[in-house]
């Protein structure tokens, strides 16, 4: 049987203790599941409430609607004074994913529709990923920043195309390619990533709890040697020092002579 134990504007989590199964929804569709700061905080704090659930034993996180999410919510976004506040600000950011690789359970993400931006981190610090093959796996139509999410997602496409996405505004990959390059395990057919998320964690929940902790532990270890969570971190240091740029001032007048759309288009053309 299915529970919802938790039912707020922006968060769903549903328990399935039969089958040692929650399913998390980040629920904002009007916004596409934009990152707001009462979803963040919705986030984290389901997280910390199934982390100490011992009747769950995986954790799979999707979109309300027919979009995984669209990242950062710019509209209700921060402002930062000075180079060092905004370091602040994104370190900040960071904490929350740092928080999600850390999570002590297996973190299955089902994505369909548009994954765009911040998005992109929190599916990279998920331990297994199902796409969508028309997903849409996106980085910022207009270049505002600089070395925060490449640097993540090059652990899991490698550095070739880590950098294409980054060089080129509004670059994206589609599910197939996401799997194609590793960073999704599978690509399904449109509209099944969440059964096939199921299956998959069907399967995972059969291990023991404890032996799924330590496995976890064992290969977040490697990684962690390797340097991923220093890549994470670092990523708000170049960030800061890119908001600085004097080019910044020019993409932001471009947007306000040509606005948001006409700035995009501007990035998009060959």
């Amino acid at each position: 049987m299915t529970e919802v134990i938790s039912d707020t504007q922006v968060v769903l989590v549903e328990r399935d203790v039969e089958k040692k199964i929650a399913t998390l929804s980040l629920n904002r569709p009007e916004k596409i599941n934009a990152f707001n700061n009462a979803l963040l905080e919705g986030l984290m704090s389901a997280l910390s409430e199934l982390a100490d659930d011992d009747e769950i034993s995986v954790v799979i996180l999707r979109g309300s609607g027919k979009n995984f999410s669209a990242g950062y919510d710019v509209v209700s976004g921060y402002s930062s004074k000075t180079a060092y506040e905004d370091w602040r600000n994104l370190q900040e950011k960071i904490d929350l994913w740092e928080r999600v690789y850390r999570f002590p359970k297996p973190l299955i993400a089902a994505i369909e529709g548009h994954c765009l931006g911040g998005a992109t981190m929190l599916v990279s610090c998920s331990d297994l990923v199902i796409v969508s093959e028309t997903a849409n796996i996106g980085w910022p139509s207009i270049p505002l920043g600089g070395g925060l999410l490449s640097p993540v997602s090059l652990w899991h496409i490698g550095m070739r195309k880590a950098k294409e996405l980054s060089f080129i505004a509004g670059n994206s990959m589609s599910g197939i390619e996401a799997a194609e390059l590793g960073w999704a395990n599978k690509a399904v057919p449109e509209g099944t990533a969440l059964e096939s998320a199921q299956t998959m964690a069907s399967r995972v929940a059969k291990t023991p709890l404890d032996l799924l902790y330590l496995k976890k532990q064992a290969l977040n270890k490697v990684y962690d040697r390797q340097g991923f969570v220093e890549s994470l971190r670092a990523g708000a240091e170049w960030d800061a020092i890119s908001h600085t740029a004097d080019s910044i001032g020019e993409v932001k007048s471009l947007m306000k002579d040509k606005g948001l759309k006409g700035a995009i288009k501007h990035f998009s053309q060959s």
